[in-house]
């Protein structure tokens, strides 16, 4: 490894991550609400709601997460509206990734005992109630691996907005190697930051995992003396 080249470009590969960093959370912090409520637009099964969510979600789940940003930065500025390159990136993978999330957010929803809101509507409860206070507690343990994995995947295609002139990791990386030549040391470095990136959130999920477990434990310990009384 030539460590005089990693002492000069090492200070932008580190901008490149905090890049990514920034662009990782500022998108999550927008596609996991958003996808939260798609998904409960779409679980409300009331036709004018749920199918313009339905296609929001099958338009940018069938497209190219690369031609949505490109469409971002490139056309549409030919309205008008001209977006900085993080602004543009942000924008375009914050769409698609709403799409996905919602679809496992919603599985998450869907794996909730219908009985429950049978149940729920016999005493009298309103929608929004059993959704907050029944189907969204007992549907987190089954939400929690498949968003993970979700954000998991964001964190990696964020890589893309490298061709929309953001200056993240995989574009600094690149940028490195084309100067230097030297595309084993630069690409192995950035790839050796994009595993802590995405393990942090693996260990995420093993904490989350966890802690669920232990706030479910209890109740299942009362069932089973229930029973044997």
């Amino acid at each position: 490894m030539n460590f005089a080249l990693l002492a000069e470009y090492g200070p932008a590969l580190g901008r490149g991550l905090l890049n990514t960093i920034y662009l990782s959370a500022v998108t999550l912090a927008i596609a996991t609400p958003l996808g939260a409520v798609i998904a409960l637009l779409r679980e409300t099964r009331i036709n004018w709601i749920a199918i313009p969510a339905a296609v929001y979600v099958n338009t940018f789940r069938l497209l190219p997460a690369l031609l949505v940003l490109f469409f971002t930065f490139y056309a549409l500025p030919q309205f008008g509206l001209r977006l900085a390159p993080m602004t543009a990136a942000i924008i375009g993978l914050s769409v698609v990734g709403a799409a996905y999330m919602s679809e496992d957010i919603r599985g998450g929803l869907a794996a909730v005992d219908q009985g429950q809101y049978r149940a729920a509507k016999a005493l009298g409860l309103s929608y929004p109630h059993t959704i907050r206070r029944i189907i969204i507690p007992q549907a987190i343990p089954l939400i929690i691996p498949p968003y993970v994995t979700r954000a998991i995947i964001m964190v990696k295609a964020t890589s893309l907005a490298s061709f929309v002139a953001v200056g993240d990791l995989t574009g600094e990386a690149v940028r490195a190697t084309s100067i230097t030549y030297e595309p084993f040391m630069f690409f192995i470095l950035a790839g050796v930051l994009y595993l802590l990136l995405s393990g942090v959130l693996a260990l995420f999920q093993m904490w989350a995992e966890e802690r669920t477990a232990l706030a479910r434990r209890p109740k299942t310990s009362l069932t089973v003396k229930a029973a044997q009384i």
